[in-house]
């Protein structure tokens, strides 16, 4: 009888031996990304090696300099990643698309100490020859700004590219402005409307920030869930803003002569209410339309721990044409005699003139899978996205020294692709 126990025992714990096995085997090699064969490996992911995690991803456009310094007839697009650190103030990392590493530079706050954030998102609205152009940062409830310190840079982008290459603490850049966000701030992206990347104007950029929200871990406020027409459960806002060559934060402001100066933060245009699990975002310019038109794409970078990844692949016409509805019409709250009223959206710590709260009414367009054109399936921790031209970059945080042990596969490169129909 003891034998046969104890025969038993040996079967049930090889049985789980083999049950597990073929688990890991299958977790770690049993999966395949057929839509990431439309992608391209780019240059390697700084800062792995150096325990930085990496978050968000902006690319900026000049010459290629020699190795005297001098700048070349090329051009390429400079990426900038931030990332936060196991120890010490975050980075921002600099690669070259085509020429590889740079260097980094680390982050102080206005006041002077050391910016330790999440840096969930980053985004620039520079261009080589323009002096007003700003870098942003996205982290938690704050978009943190970030100007040129002298006249010595061009803009804040070169500023960034010159600072990579020193050394001895001379590498650091301060943030100059920031403003709440109204939404826990976990990425962001610069639209730029004109095909050239030589040229500038603000008449149709956009600056967009976007929240993360998955149940439980990170909620977001309960006026930002909404139904959509399609019946969607969205929870989840992202905010669009334009563009101001005057502003600190390089964004229009309010401007209510009822909202005392001090009050008066970048101004919320549009509100697109998304799904959950938001990492990045791109949008792109309709190569057949102009720039003002609303025609174009919006891809959306969807992860969470280990299992894939999604870019969702919207048409961004659709999502503007009659697929949207007033922040009122949407959010209900109570007045003082428990009647059902529409609420408003409220900005952040501003106050009227007479010290009241303030509100606005904006649009709220829907995206869901009425305007949905398509979905990659992809590795697990995507992050931010950025574009230029028709083509997006995707960021992964999986070979950091946080996950790179737990993750099917690491990815140590930035991947390039261009959305199909």
């Amino acid at each position: 009888m003891k034998h046969k126990k104890l025969f038993i025992a040996l079967i049930a714990i090889f049985s789980v031996i083999v049950c597990l096995g073929t688990f890991v085997m299958i977790w770690f090699w049993g999966d395949s990304y057929g839509d990431f064969e439309d992608f391209t490996e780019g240059v390697e992911i700084p800062g792995l090696d150096e325990n930085a995690v990496p978050q968000g991803i902006a690319n900026y456009n000049t010459d290629i300099y020699d190795a005297e310094g001098k700048a070349t007839s090329e051009r390429q697009d400079y990426l900038f990643i931030s990332a936060y650190m196991k120890e010490g103030p975050s980075r921002i990392y600099v690669t070259g698309a085509r020429t590889g590493f740079i260097g980094y530079v680390t982050i102080k706050n206005e006041d002077g100490s050391d910016y330790s954030g999440h840096c969930g998102g980053i985004a620039t609205s520079c261009v080589k020859g323009y002096t007003t152009g700003t870098l942003w940062i996205t982290s938690d409830d704050t978009v943190f700004c970030a100007k040129r310190s002298s006249d010595n840079y061009g803009n804040i982008a070169e500023e960034v590219i010159a600072k990579a290459k020193l050394v001895n603490g001379e590498n650091v850049i301060n943030f100059t402005a920031s403003f709440k966000a109204n939404c826990n701030a976990s990425f962001c992206f610069y639209y730029d409307s004109d095909s050239d990347p030589t040229t500038f104007s603000t008449s149709n950029d956009k600056f967009y920030v976007g929240e993360f929200y998955r149940k439980g871990s990170h909620e977001t406020v309960s006026t930002h869930h909404v139904t959509t027409k399609n019946g969607a459960e969205n929870k989840a806002f992202l905010y669009e803003y334009s563009l101001s060559t005057v502003s600190e934060y390089g964004l229009s402001k309010l401007s209510s002569e009822n909202i005392a100066e001090k009050y008066q933060v970048p101004k919320i245009q549009y509100i697109y209410s998304i799904p959950a699990k938001i990492q990045g975002m791109a949008r792109l310019r309709d190569k057949s339309a102009n720039s003002s038109s609303s025609a174009g794409k919006l891809v959306l970078s969807e992860s969470w721990g280990l299992p894939n990844s999604t870019l969702h692949f919207y048409d961004w016409g659709k999502i503007r044409s009659n697929n949207s509805a007033s922040y009122g019409s949407l959010v209900k709250t109570t007045d003082k005699d428990g009647n059902e009223v529409s609420a408003g959206f409220e900005y952040e710590g501003v106050q009227t003139t007479l010290g009241n709260r303030y509100f606005e009414n904006p649009t709220v367009y829907f995206v869901d899978d009425s305007s949905l054109v398509r979905e990659y399936s992809i590795p697990s921790m995507s992050e931010g996205l950025c574009a230029t031209g028709d083509r997006v970059y995707v960021l992964f945080e999986s070979a950091s020294f946080k996950y790179k042990n737990f993750v099917r596969q690491q990815i140590r490169n930035i991947y390039s692709f261009i959305p199909r129909q």
